[in-house]
């Protein structure tokens, strides 16, 4: 029997336990960090019930609700946990496999449906009593069928498909429920007169083979008991897509080398987090504003990979000065590293080696003595001017 174990709103979720305050609260997590120009990368439940859902733009979600709490999506945090979750199931009797940051499948063995609710109810509660966070499970003979079960009772869902009652549990599920039944097969389902998944388990497998031919027959197929497949590989990265910092000053700046000087702090902080998990960016995005609707974002693809703060600087500092060499006035300033790769490849210049043993010998002595024991010497002008 198959566990899909789904985590409900993951990542608005993370943030909610971290911060108790916005429990119970419409959470809109952002893609970027400016509020009003950037995606929803996720909602909460709060937030999902008034109609804001992933993918939306935040200036429409924000027209929706106005009221709305925001943060900027944080991967590597997500990644973390997600983390820390797998390292949870790992105890169970199990094959394991994480298909995604936020998704989980177990393979157990079938030793009746109250001992398998039982260890579902387990799961549950372990995971809401270490990370205050709730998830659904589905159960069922096969991958396709617990993956659709997780979703039946979102959130805080637990779902036995079995022979006996999967056929009354499908009843008037819509088809586009079902993991790989896509926008375009919908239509020409739906255009067939199969609009939900009992259609699909009772129409006749030849006509579908007939008008579909290989997808036809998994169709035919893949809401049954008996059905076979196999869990799918592990595709979540080991490290997030993106890594960003950014800071608020406590007043709004013109001065170059204050806004440099703050610069330099947030490359280092964003190379600190590349270094200890062995990674390298290509693509510095830098992003600075003065108003909650105006601002500076702009981004540059390197052909060299660096994990160096100086370098990082150095690019981050070239992209804020590509703004036609006029001066702005800045109250928030923010990094983004992407287009991230595995560290694997030791460079040729004797200088840049110097500059990587030296920033991860800095890492080590703050890892031991406190955060910013050691620093850039330029950081300390930010405390001249505030």
């Amino acid at each position: 029997m198959i566990f899909h174990i789904d985590m409900d709103a993951f990542f608005a979720s993370v943030e909610q336990a971290i911060n108790p305050s916005l429990k119970g609260k419409p959470l809109i997590v952002g893609s970027q960090e400016s509020k009003y120009h950037t995606v929803v990368c996720a909602a909460s439940y709060e937030a999902k019930r008034l109609g804001i859902d992933s993918g939306m733009p935040t200036k429409e979600a924000f027209l929706i609700c106005p009221q709305a709490h925001f943060v900027p999506a944080d991967s590597a945090r997500y990644l973390f946990v997600s983390n820390q979750i797998f390292e949870l199931l790992k105890p169970y009797p199990a094959a394991l496999n994480r298909s995604s940051i936020d998704e989980f499948d177990m393979e157990f063995c079938d030793n009746g449906k109250n001992e398998l609710l039982s260890i579902g109810k387990e799961i549950k509660k372990s995971i809401q009593n270490e990370f205050q966070l709730t998830c659904s499970i589905g159960i069922a003979p096969n991958w396709q069928l617990a993956k659709l079960g997780s979703k039946i009772e979102k959130p805080n869902g637990l779902i036995l498909i079995d022979q006996n009652n999967h056929k009354n549990l499908l009843k008037n599920i819509p088809i586009e429920k079902v993991c790989g039944i896509g926008p375009a097969l919908t239509k020409y389902l739906n255009e067939l007169g199969i609009i939900n998944c009992n259609q699909l388990l009772e129409y006749p497998k030849n006509l579908l083979i007939q008008r579909f031919g290989k997808i036809g027959n998994w169709l035919a197929d893949c809401l049954k008991t008996a059905y076979k497949d196999s869990l799918p590989k592990n595709t979540t990265e080991t490290y997030p897509k993106s890594i960003s910092h950014s800071y608020t000053l406590p007043q709004q700046t013109s001065n170059q080398t204050i806004i440099y000087a703050w610069l330099r702090m947030l490359s280092e902080m964003v190379a600190q987090r590349l270094r200890k998990l062995n990674i390298e960016s290509h693509t510095i995005t830098v992003w600075a504003s003065n108003h909650p609707n105006t601002g500076f974002y702009r981004q540059k693809t390197f052909q060299a990979g660096t994990c160096l703060g100086s370098e990082i600087f150095f690019r981050s500092r070239g992209i804020l000065g590509l703004k036609n060499g006029k001066k702005m006035a800045i109250r928030a300033l923010g990094i983004n590293a992407s287009g991230l790769c595995n560290k694997s490849q030791i460079s040729l210049f004797k200088k840049e080696q110097n500059e990587e043993f030296l920033g991860r010998l800095m890492d080590k002595i703050n890892g031991k003595f406190g955060d910013w024991t050691l620093y850039p010497a330029i950081v300390n002008l930010t405390h001249k001017k505030k």
